[in-house]
Protein backbone atom coordinates (compact mmCIF):
# COMPACT_ATOMS: atom_id res chain seq x y z
CA UNK A 1 0.00 0.00 0.00
CA UNK A 2 1.13 3.60 -0.81
CA UNK A 3 3.08 5.65 2.06
CA UNK A 4 -0.39 7.91 2.38
CA UNK A 5 -4.06 7.91 1.67
CA UNK A 6 -6.20 10.66 0.93
CA UNK A 7 -9.71 12.02 -0.41
CA UNK A 8 -10.35 15.25 -2.33
CA UNK A 9 -13.56 16.64 -3.23
CA UNK A 10 -14.24 18.65 -6.19
CA UNK A 11 -11.10 17.39 -7.39
CA UNK A 12 -12.09 17.22 -11.28
CA UNK A 13 -10.62 21.18 -11.83
CA UNK A 14 -9.07 24.06 -10.24
CA UNK A 15 -7.94 24.21 -7.01
CA UNK A 16 -8.68 20.56 -6.41
CA UNK A 17 -7.17 19.50 -9.27
CA UNK A 18 -3.62 20.88 -7.82
CA UNK A 19 -4.60 19.35 -4.38
CA UNK A 20 -5.04 16.03 -6.15
CA UNK A 21 -1.41 16.95 -8.06
CA UNK A 22 -0.31 17.80 -4.58
CA UNK A 23 -0.94 14.41 -3.25
CA UNK A 24 -0.23 12.06 -6.13
CA UNK A 25 2.80 13.67 -6.11
CA UNK A 26 3.81 12.08 -2.56
CA UNK A 27 2.75 9.16 -3.52
CA UNK A 28 -0.84 8.30 -2.16
CA UNK A 29 -3.81 6.64 -3.02
CA UNK A 30 -6.84 8.94 -3.79
CA UNK A 31 -10.08 8.86 -3.82
CA UNK A 32 -10.99 11.67 -5.92
CA UNK A 33 -14.34 12.88 -6.37
CA UNK A 34 -17.06 16.00 -8.02
CA UNK A 35 -20.15 15.68 -9.14
CA UNK A 36 -19.34 14.98 -12.88
CA UNK A 37 -18.19 11.44 -12.94
CA UNK A 38 -16.88 11.36 -16.76
CA UNK A 39 -14.81 14.06 -16.24
CA UNK A 40 -13.49 12.81 -12.86
CA UNK A 41 -12.53 9.56 -14.27
CA UNK A 42 -10.87 11.95 -17.72
CA UNK A 43 -8.60 13.49 -14.70
CA UNK A 44 -7.96 10.05 -12.81
CA UNK A 45 -6.41 8.66 -16.01
CA UNK A 46 -4.56 12.24 -16.41
CA UNK A 47 -2.92 11.96 -13.32
CA UNK A 48 -1.95 7.90 -13.37
CA UNK A 49 0.42 8.56 -16.10
CA UNK A 50 2.01 11.48 -14.38
CA UNK A 51 3.08 10.07 -10.90
CA UNK A 52 3.29 7.26 -8.99
CA UNK A 53 -0.18 6.83 -7.09
CA UNK A 54 -3.28 5.72 -7.52
CA UNK A 55 -6.46 7.44 -8.31
CA UNK A 56 -9.69 6.08 -7.36
CA UNK A 57 -12.56 8.38 -9.22
CA UNK A 58 -15.72 8.77 -7.45
CA UNK A 59 -18.85 11.10 -7.71
CA UNK A 60 -19.60 13.12 -5.10
CA UNK A 61 -22.09 16.22 -5.06
CA UNK A 62 -21.20 18.15 -1.27
CA UNK A 63 -24.59 19.57 -1.57
CA UNK A 64 -26.38 16.34 -1.17
CA UNK A 65 -25.99 14.11 2.56
CA UNK A 66 -25.46 10.99 1.02
CA UNK A 67 -24.02 11.25 -1.54
CA UNK A 68 -21.54 12.99 0.86
CA UNK A 69 -21.25 10.33 3.37
CA UNK A 70 -21.55 8.05 0.77
CA UNK A 71 -17.86 9.36 -0.38
CA UNK A 72 -16.75 9.35 3.03
CA UNK A 73 -17.33 5.96 4.01
CA UNK A 74 -16.07 4.02 0.53
CA UNK A 75 -13.25 5.94 1.03
CA UNK A 76 -12.33 4.42 4.39
CA UNK A 77 -13.38 1.28 3.52
CA UNK A 78 -11.23 1.28 0.20
CA UNK A 79 -8.26 2.62 1.23
CA UNK A 80 -8.60 1.16 5.27
CA UNK A 81 -8.63 4.55 6.75
CA UNK A 82 -7.57 8.19 5.45
CA UNK A 83 -4.62 10.04 6.46
CA UNK A 84 -5.09 13.21 4.64
CA UNK A 85 -8.60 14.87 3.16
CA UNK A 86 -8.85 18.10 1.04
CA UNK A 87 -12.01 19.41 1.77
CA UNK A 88 -13.00 21.87 -1.90
CA UNK A 89 -15.53 23.07 -3.01
CA UNK A 90 -17.59 24.80 -6.39
CA UNK A 91 -19.15 27.19 -6.29
CA UNK A 92 -22.95 27.99 -5.60
CA UNK A 93 -25.19 27.74 -8.86
CA UNK A 94 -26.15 31.03 -9.02
CA UNK A 95 -23.47 33.06 -7.98
CA UNK A 96 -22.32 36.06 -8.17
CA UNK A 97 -25.33 37.44 -6.60
CA UNK A 98 -25.61 40.78 -5.08
CA UNK A 99 -27.80 40.45 -1.59
CA UNK A 100 -31.16 41.49 -3.06
CA UNK A 101 -30.80 38.91 -6.07
CA UNK A 102 -30.51 35.44 -3.88
CA UNK A 103 -33.54 33.85 -2.24
CA UNK A 104 -33.79 31.10 0.48
CA UNK A 105 -32.97 28.30 -1.79
CA UNK A 106 -29.77 30.10 -2.77
CA UNK A 107 -28.79 30.59 1.09
CA UNK A 108 -29.73 26.81 1.32
CA UNK A 109 -27.50 25.74 -1.26
CA UNK A 110 -24.47 27.04 0.11
CA UNK A 111 -25.02 25.98 3.83
CA UNK A 112 -25.39 22.58 2.18
CA UNK A 113 -22.00 22.99 0.25
CA UNK A 114 -19.72 24.35 2.77
CA UNK A 115 -20.90 24.01 6.15
CA UNK A 116 -23.03 20.73 6.30
CA UNK A 117 -20.58 19.07 4.36
CA UNK A 118 -17.53 19.74 5.77
CA UNK A 119 -19.58 19.13 9.36
CA UNK A 120 -20.48 15.55 8.16
CA UNK A 121 -16.97 15.11 7.10
CA UNK A 122 -15.53 15.59 10.07
CA UNK A 123 -17.94 14.15 11.94
CA UNK A 124 -17.43 10.87 10.05
CA UNK A 125 -13.52 10.92 10.47
CA UNK A 126 -14.24 11.19 13.79
CA UNK A 127 -16.27 8.64 14.65
CA UNK A 128 -15.12 5.98 11.78
CA UNK A 129 -11.25 6.68 10.35
CA UNK A 130 -9.25 4.48 12.38
CA UNK A 131 -6.55 6.83 12.19
CA UNK A 132 -5.80 10.67 12.97
CA UNK A 133 -6.21 12.92 9.88
CA UNK A 134 -4.82 16.23 8.60
CA UNK A 135 -7.87 17.93 6.88
CA UNK A 136 -7.21 20.68 4.76
CA UNK A 137 -10.14 22.80 4.42
CA UNK A 138 -10.09 25.40 1.46
CA UNK A 139 -11.99 28.82 1.39
CA UNK A 140 -11.32 32.64 0.01
CA UNK A 141 -9.52 35.31 1.32
CA UNK A 142 -13.31 37.28 0.26
CA UNK A 143 -14.48 35.85 3.59
CA UNK A 144 -12.20 38.76 5.51
CA UNK A 145 -12.85 41.23 3.36
CA UNK A 146 -16.40 40.33 1.77
CA UNK A 147 -17.03 40.79 -2.44
CA UNK A 148 -20.98 42.04 -2.66
CA UNK A 149 -21.17 39.62 -5.79
CA UNK A 150 -20.26 36.42 -3.56
CA UNK A 151 -22.65 37.77 -0.67
CA UNK A 152 -24.04 34.21 -0.38
CA UNK A 153 -20.20 32.28 -0.50
CA UNK A 154 -18.43 34.96 1.37
CA UNK A 155 -21.17 34.85 4.29
CA UNK A 156 -21.15 31.08 4.81
CA UNK A 157 -17.79 30.39 4.36
CA UNK A 158 -16.74 32.46 6.80
CA UNK A 159 -18.01 29.72 9.20
CA UNK A 160 -15.84 27.67 8.34
CA UNK A 161 -13.40 29.42 10.61
CA UNK A 162 -14.73 28.16 13.36
CA UNK A 163 -15.58 24.48 12.81
CA UNK A 164 -11.98 24.11 11.97
CA UNK A 165 -11.46 25.52 15.65
CA UNK A 166 -14.59 24.03 17.32
CA UNK A 167 -13.62 20.16 15.36
CA UNK A 168 -9.22 20.80 16.79
CA UNK A 169 -9.96 21.52 20.19
CA UNK A 170 -12.50 18.92 20.67
CA UNK A 171 -10.88 16.30 18.72
CA UNK A 172 -7.31 16.56 19.22
CA UNK A 173 -6.84 12.69 18.98
CA UNK A 174 -8.96 12.39 15.60
CA UNK A 175 -8.30 15.21 13.20
CA UNK A 176 -5.87 18.23 12.74
CA UNK A 177 -7.79 20.44 10.65
CA UNK A 178 -6.38 23.16 8.76
CA UNK A 179 -8.45 26.25 6.97
CA UNK A 180 -6.75 27.75 3.83
CA UNK A 181 -7.65 31.17 2.51
CA UNK A 182 -6.52 31.38 -1.00
CA UNK A 183 -6.50 34.24 -3.03
CA UNK A 184 -7.20 34.28 -6.87
CA UNK A 185 -5.71 31.49 -9.22
CA UNK A 186 -6.59 31.08 -12.69
CA UNK A 187 -9.10 28.56 -12.35
CA UNK A 188 -12.31 27.81 -14.71
CA UNK A 189 -14.49 28.42 -11.75
CA UNK A 190 -13.10 32.13 -11.22
CA UNK A 191 -12.95 32.74 -15.00
CA UNK A 192 -16.69 31.46 -15.31
CA UNK A 193 -17.37 33.55 -12.07
CA UNK A 194 -15.68 37.08 -13.64
CA UNK A 195 -17.15 36.29 -16.87
CA UNK A 196 -20.87 36.61 -15.45
CA UNK A 197 -19.91 39.56 -13.49
CA UNK A 198 -18.73 41.42 -16.19
CA UNK A 199 -21.15 40.61 -18.66
CA UNK A 200 -24.00 41.85 -15.75
CA UNK A 201 -21.87 45.04 -15.99
CA UNK A 202 -21.57 44.90 -19.96
CA UNK A 203 -17.62 44.97 -19.65
CA UNK A 204 -15.01 43.01 -21.43
CA UNK A 205 -14.49 40.16 -19.14
CA UNK A 206 -10.39 40.12 -20.11
CA UNK A 207 -10.52 43.82 -18.06
CA UNK A 208 -12.46 43.00 -15.53
CA UNK A 209 -9.74 39.80 -14.66
CA UNK A 210 -6.77 42.35 -15.40
CA UNK A 211 -7.80 45.41 -13.13
CA UNK A 212 -10.77 43.17 -10.50
CA UNK A 213 -8.45 40.39 -10.41
CA UNK A 214 -5.09 40.44 -10.52
CA UNK A 215 -4.60 44.24 -9.99
CA UNK A 216 -5.79 44.05 -6.56
CA UNK A 217 -2.59 42.28 -5.72
CA UNK A 218 0.33 43.84 -4.95
CA UNK A 219 2.14 41.42 -7.04
CA UNK A 220 -0.43 42.02 -9.84
CA UNK A 221 -0.66 38.69 -10.62
CA UNK A 222 -2.75 35.69 -9.52
CA UNK A 223 -1.85 32.64 -7.13
CA UNK A 224 0.77 30.23 -9.45
CA UNK A 225 -0.14 26.45 -9.57
CA UNK A 226 3.31 24.98 -8.42
CA UNK A 227 3.24 28.03 -5.40
CA UNK A 228 0.00 26.22 -4.27
CA UNK A 229 1.09 23.06 -5.16
CA UNK A 230 4.24 23.26 -3.56
CA UNK A 231 1.90 24.87 0.01
CA UNK A 232 -0.36 21.70 0.33
CA UNK A 233 2.48 19.57 0.26
CA UNK A 234 3.89 21.88 3.32
CA UNK A 235 0.94 22.16 4.77
CA UNK A 236 -0.39 18.70 5.07
CA UNK A 237 3.34 17.56 6.18
CA UNK A 238 3.47 20.34 8.95
CA UNK A 239 3.76 19.07 12.49
CA UNK A 240 0.99 18.24 14.86
CA UNK A 241 0.84 21.68 16.81
CA UNK A 242 -0.11 23.44 13.35
CA UNK A 243 -4.02 22.56 14.05
CA UNK A 244 -7.07 24.93 14.07
CA UNK A 245 -5.29 27.60 11.93
CA UNK A 246 -6.62 29.68 9.61
CA UNK A 247 -3.62 30.53 6.70
CA UNK A 248 -4.28 33.51 4.71
CA UNK A 249 -2.32 32.63 1.32
CA UNK A 250 -3.25 35.66 -0.85
CA UNK A 251 -0.37 37.39 -2.24
CA UNK A 252 -1.19 40.32 0.47
CA UNK A 253 -4.43 40.84 -1.33
CA UNK A 254 -6.48 41.25 1.34
CA UNK A 255 -6.23 44.54 3.20
CA UNK A 256 -7.87 42.89 6.40
CA UNK A 257 -5.45 40.46 9.01
CA UNK A 258 -7.20 37.54 9.84
CA UNK A 259 -8.18 36.48 11.90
Amino acid sequence: MSSCRALVTGASRGIGFMALEALASMGCFIVACSRSLDRMIEVSNEIFTRYPGRVIPLRCDLRVRDSVRDAVLYALEELLGLEYVVVNYGNPSREPLHLHEADWDDWMEASALYIASTATILRLLIERNPVKATVLITSSFTVAEPMPPLVVSDTVRAGLSRLVRIAAREYPDKVRPILLLLGSFDTPGARETVRRIAESRGRDPEEVWRREVEGISPLRRTGRREELIELIRTLLRTPEYLTGATILFDGATSRIAWP
